[in-house]
């Protein structure tokens, strides 16, 4: 007598079946978190920094022919803008976003004999760059590229 072909049960197929659906499912569900919550990630809070300007004279007040900065006018836009004082007095300082991945940058002209210091300062706590006149007279900058990635400043 020939061997008997083996049968499957029709349970057996349905259980398969789920299962290669459920693998799909969760392999579909992993690919869509990957791409989809990074992109939620930066429409919640944006993908930019908040960061601070900071500019000063050495040794007591002075004051700077100019100031000129780097910004983004808000969390969602790429396009950056330059920023620029006139003759301002020194110390001075300004709030600003800065997109992620993307350089900071704050040059002081100081007046006459006066040295000028700069700083840009994440969250107005943690000092990110400094930068100081070589001279009386020659600008003071300061410039850092901005973190790539949303929420997390290398030390």
């Amino acid at each position: 007598m020939p061997p008997q072909p083996r049968r499957v049960s029709r349970g057996s197929l349905y259980l398969a079946a789920s299962g290669l659906f459920l693998a799909c499912l969760m392999v579909g569900g992993g690919l869509w978190l990957k791409y989809h919550t990074g992109w939620l990630n930066r429409m919640d809070g944006g993908n930019a920094w908040a960061l601070t300007y900071e500019a000063d004279a050495v040794g007591g007040e002075g004051h700077a022919s100019a100031v000129r900065y780097r910004f983004n006018l808000d969390r969602y836009e790429e396009p950056h803008r330059f920023g620029r004082v006139g003759r301002t007095q020194l110390p001075w300082s300004k709030h600003v976003l800065v997109n992620t991945g993307q350089p900071a940058l704050v040059e002081v002209d100081p007046e006459g004999d006066t040295v000028a210091t700069c700083r840009i300062l994440l969250d107005d706590v943690r000092v990110v760059a400094e930068g100081r006149s070589p001279a009386p007279g020659r600008p003071a900058v300061c410039h850092v590229t901005t973190s790539s990635t949303p929420e997390k400043w290398p030390r």
